[in-house]
């Protein structure tokens, strides 16, 4: 966490001009640089590098234009989405999500359908992180992902969404083959206190693993408490 510099003009012009270094690892770091800096001047200098034939510069790119909080950076991340490396998606997914911006969501949205585990699960918390109604039903399609991490966190994002249409979704995933989802399906359950949970939630207090009995047991807490 070093705070942004405001750099001499000169040296600024100076890194803008080391953007075209034959060297990827130098462009890398350049990028770097530049990202901690508080120069207007960065933004169009850095948009180019999110089409590097480096993915580790693409990567790095995304990272710096967005710490730069422009509109404009903001929209070049989320053209990131078919980007050829997972990493870079993962990064853009996870950097429009915490750009707070609602344009991103129907990005977002997409990425769940994405060929990596890793930017689908990034796609699902990003979407948890914006609220946007919207995503309730996407979201929802995904519980059935084979991948019991995208399940964990679309599972958590449902919960933050705090829609009754979630309830049905997660009381199915309350029996999920591994326990992280079940315990954050109770989680959630509890979040949208409704009472035609309750009988999934009281079956959860017999689970296997004491977290999931533990969350079952507050979330029972949570909806009683409304009654």
């Amino acid at each position: 966490g070093q705070s942004a510099v405001a750099a001499d003009p000169k040296t600024v012009e100076a890194l803008i001009g080391a953007l075209n270094d034959a060297d990827p690892d130098v462009r890398e770091t350049v990028v770097m640089t530049l990202g901690r800096m508080r120069d207007p001047r960065i933004v169009p200098a850095l948009l180019p590098l999110l089409k590097d034939g480096s993915a580790d510069v693409r990567e790095q790119a995304v990272f710096a234009l967005a710490r730069t909080r422009d509109a404009r950076a903001t929209a070049a991340i989320a053209t990131l989405i078919d980007d050829p490396s997972p990493d870079v998606r993962e990064q853009a997914v996870h950097l429009l999500g915490q750009s707070r911006n609602r344009d991103a969501v129907p990005v977002l949205i997409k990425a769940l359908k994405d060929s990596s585990p890793d930017v689908r699960e990034q796609a699902a918390f990003a979407l948890g992180q914006l609220r946007d109604q919207s995503a309730v039903d996407p979201l929802l399609g995904m519980l059935k992902d084979s991948s019991p991490d995208v399940r964990e966190q679309t599972v958590f994002a449902l919960g933050q969404l705090r829609n009754g249409k979630g309830v049905d979704g997660l009381i199915a995933a309350a029996t999920d083959a591994k326990a992280e989802v079940r315990e954050k399906s109770a989680f959630a359950l509890g979040q949208l206190r409704d009472p035609k949970a309750l009988a999934s939630l009281t079956t959860a207090l017999r689970d296997s693993v004491a977290d999931v009995r533990e969350q079952a047991a507050f979330a029972i807490g949570q909806i009683s408490g409304q009654q």
